[in-house]
């Protein structure tokens, strides 16, 4: 139930992308307000993606104090906004925008909140790490910017298209020259070259990548590695089971979204809450 009744000076937050149906964030969100006590609510707009080049102003026009961004327009409201961090440059994407007196300000807090849930988890050290990114959205590059941050020494985009895969490697090796980071098709012959020096797989990709993803045997990997699937609402995620047969540590989405849920609940707010929190509060959700 609700600290305070809703009115006209409510504070309005919201999750935009398509689809959002399924998202865990209204519940989590609005729970936080209530315990806090603070006059907000946090609602879930599913927008056209035709409509994508308005969504600046729709967090304008509808007075939204802000916003998470999930696909397809984390990368298109990149272009939208006032102003945005290095993070969220570096990722190509933004995935919280924070409106303050007409002033639109874009975050990425997928990345941080991926290296901490993976370091919460159990997964491999992160300084010198080779790792590969399936996908090559924003989700991919955030994430392979949070690990570039703590030390990964070699990064492998795979993607169906390779050439959006070189645009996010060439992106990144602006800020991190000293790395190693390549673009390769998304296939399994590519995987399986990568993954006997690879301590950890992240798969950032949507739905049209399972098939071929369900082709990869994670047994090949690194003794020792982990790997992550950020799509928490999946029921049967790729390869999830062929970890466990194989001893490889499977994440799912869950930590990632709590820590960067946690970050954005901070930047709306103030407050500061733990990820780990969050965490075990969504796994009574999902």
């Amino acid at each position: 139930m609700r600290a305070k009744p809703i009115s006209g000076h409510t504070r309005i937050f919201g999750l935009i992308g398509h689809p959002v149906r399924h998202s865990l964030s209204p519940v989590m969100y609005n729970r936080l307000f209530n315990r806090f006590g603070l006059d907000a609510v946090y609602l879930a707009f599913d927008v056209d993606p035709d409509n994508a080049d308005t969504v600046a102003d729709i967090i304008r026009v509808m007075g939204l104090d802000g916003v998470n961004l999930t696909v397809p327009f984390k990368e298109e409201l990149l272009k939208q906004i006032d102003g945005s961090t290095a993070a969220a440059r570096e990722a190509g994407a933004v995935n919280v925008v924070t409106h303050i007196d007409g002033t639109l300000t874009g975050y990425n807090t997928d990345g941080e909140g991926f290296v901490r849930s993976l370091a919460e988890e159990g997964g491999p050290d992160m300084d010198g790490l080779t790792a590969i990114i399936l996908g090559a959205g924003g989700a991919a590059r955030a994430v392979a910017s949070g690990l570039l941050d703590r030390g990964a020494e070699k990064l492998i985009f795979l993607n169906r298209t390779v050439h959006r895969a070189e645009i996010a490697a060439e992106a990144l090796r602006l800020s991190f020259a000293n790395t190693t980071i390549s673009a390769e098709p998304l296939t399994k012959e590519t995987y399986s070259k990568h993954a006997k020096d690879s301590l950890l797989v992240v798969n950032c990709t949507s739905g049209p990548a399972n098939e071929t993803i369900a082709t990869f045997e994670p047994c090949e990997l690194a003794k020792g590695a982990s790997w992550v699937d950020i799509n928490y609402w999946m029921n049967t995620p790729p390869c999830r089971t062929k970890c466990l047969d194989a001893g490889v540590q499977f994440h799912d989405g869950l930590g990632m979204l709590a820590h960067q849920g946690a970050l954005a609940f901070e930047l709306f707010t103030g407050y500061p809450v733990t990820g780990a929190e969050l965490r075990a509060f969504l796994a009574e959700q999902a």
